[in-house]
């Protein structure tokens, strides 16, 4: 089925439909990853995917966080699993609140989007604020 638009040109619905995004639709990846060994041997954590759900242990504490790619990139960081008292330490390349963000808990979870220079806080998921910025 097409329709018509006087003067303008003439849509199948699949055109129609797809004009309904104004944006590519974001497919959603996860990456589930154990931290690094203290901030000299931190685990990087993806750039292609969007969630990283990290878990922390006895030498095991760390991951970074690269630019990201585009205005507009989101990540989101879960503290999946908290092991042996042993906070998650992350450390983006480039910061705008401070150099660190830590969590002292498991289940805690942060969103973070790239603004073309630095990776800014958008918001705490879990609730109150729990991330420690430093």
């Amino acid at each position: 089925m097409s329709v018509y638009v006087p003067g303008g040109p003439v849509f199948n619905k699949k055109q129609k439909l797809a004009q309904m995004w104004p944006l590519d639709p974001m497919v959603i990846s996860a990456e589930t990853v154990a931290a690094g060994d203290g901030s000299g041997a931190a685990t990087a954590l993806s750039l292609t995917k969007t969630i990283s759900f990290v878990t922390t242990a006895t030498d095991s504490t760390h991951v970074s966080l690269a630019d990201g790619t585009i205005i507009g990139h989101c990540k989101f960081i879960v503290h999946k699993t908290r092991s042996n008292s042993q906070d998650l330490v992350i450390t983006p390349d480039n910061f705008a609140a401070g150099s660190t963000l830590t969590s002292n808990l498991g289940s805690r979870s942060i969103m973070l989007i790239w603004d073309g220079s630095n990776w800014q806080v958008l918001g705490e998921i879990t609730g109150s604020a729990e991330f420690v910025i430093a």
